[in-house]
């Protein structure tokens, strides 16, 4: 009844763990998908993208900018259980 209590307890506490949120941004004077392309180059690995967004910025000689922001979470890897000998 322990064990079954115990893996029931770690199950819930590994439930618990905090998700953390980010983002990266990247620009690029080539085009939308370079800047977007390099923005999510950044993500962390192991993080889920979750969403994007990218801007055209007009730069003084009829010239452009592009801005790209990728968000994404990340959730911590989950502790190695303490292995307890059997009784």
């Amino acid at each position: 009844m322990l064990r079954s209590f115990g893996g029931l307890t770690a199950a819930l506490l590994l439930g618990a763990l905090p998700v953390s949120a980010g983002s990266v941004t990247a620009d690029s004077i080539i085009d939308q998908d370079s800047a977007l392309q390099q923005a999510t180059s950044q993500v962390p690995e192991g993080a889920t993208v979750t969403g994007s967004r990218c801007q055209e910025i007009v730069m003084p000689g009829n010239s452009f900018r592009y801005r790209c922001s990728v968000e994404f979470s990340t959730t911590p890897p989950a502790a190695n259980p303490a292995t307890t000998p059997a009784p």
